[in-house]
């Protein structure tokens, strides 16, 4: 027996309607995830960006960046920028993990009858798309975050993080908000490569036969990917925070990729550009472990 056309279309509206609800679960989770990520591991991407800068070697590493800091600003100081890095990072990490999991339907990385024991190559295919398409929103929401953890507030200045935040973008435009827009493409692309096709390879070793991962599957999943991806794409952080951040008084500004590399290593050596490889593996790890471990256990509860 025949169903009607009216017949069809009346049963193609609820796996319609299931289908725009699964997307906006996907969005809000990962919007979610990144919020609590960002948030833990903030003071660790405070001093990443000071150590980074620290062409005249004010500091000697990590802890002795949170000393100095916390001493002469106050602990808050740790946390200057977050406003800015919060507004950011929730269409940030939707567009990253729900534009992945977009590329991984199209390229059938999940479809077990063409690929069942997954494929690593469109799984890099799929985050690097992903890593493109979010510097719309990364680069701003970096620029502003940066030039906020390296403000340097007047003697006795009570900090308005938000009327510090709104001068800033006002003083920079849309164009001036948009400065490393290359860089920020040559870090994100790469690290979205190596990261989620690692992360594809762990996640599958950690499941369930569901295909379900736990919240510490998740996260240790997510960790060792991020050491990998953070570690060795961190030359690629230290050139996008160059030139991004305002330099010190008397410090000609970085201008250019390739002059700032050039620069860097004639100035500081080649290893300056690994500064900061310690709080950035820190951040990075834990930042998308945590991000991912929210949004999946999200997932599982309300599926």
């Amino acid at each position: 027996m025949h169903s009607s056309p009216n017949q069809e279309k009346a049963a193609q509206v609820p796996i319609r309607a299931a289908a725009e609800l699964s997307l906006a679960k996907n969005i809000l989770y990962s919007a979610l995830g990144g919020v609590a990520g960002a948030t833990v591991v903030y003071p660790l991407d405070m001093a990443k960006t000071q150590l980074q800068m620290d062409a005249a070697g004010k500091y000697t590493g990590l802890f002795d960046c949170f000393a100095k800091v916390a001493r002469s600003e106050g602990i808050g100081a740790l946390y200057r920028g977050l406003p800015a890095n919060i507004i950011g990072i929730m269409p940030e990490k939707t567009i990253k993990l729900a534009g992945n999991d977009f590329f991984r339907q199209q390229f059938k990385v999940d479809d077990k009858s063409v690929y069942p024991e997954g494929n690593m190559l469109r799984e890099g295919a799929s985050g690097g798309l992903a890593g493109a398409c979010q510097i719309i929103v990364t680069t701003p929401m970096e620029i502003t975050k940066i030039r906020m953890q390296m403000y340097e507030p007047a003697p006795g200045e009570q900090v308005n993080q938000m009327k510090v935040l709104s001068n800033m973008v006002k003083e920079m435009g849309i164009r001036g908000m948009y400065q490393g827009t290359v860089s920020t493409f040559m870090r994100d692309v790469p690290f979205s490569i190596v990261y989620f096709s690692l992360y594809g390879v762990f996640r599958r070793k950690l499941a369930d036969e569901n295909g379900k991962i736990s919240a510490f599957g998740a996260l240790g999943a997510s960790t060792c990917a991020g050491i990998v991806g953070a570690s060795g794409s961190t030359p690629l952080d230290v050139i996008k925070t160059r030139l991004q951040a305002k330099t010190a008084p008397g410090v000609a500004p970085y201008k250019g990729w390739v002059p700032t590399v050039s620069r860097i290593v004639a100035e500081e050596g080649a290893m300056a550009l690994f500064k900061g490889v310690g709080p950035r593996t820190i951040i990075i790890s834990p930042l998308f472990g945590i991000a991912l471990m929210v949004k999946e256990t999200l997932a599982n509860w309300f599926p």
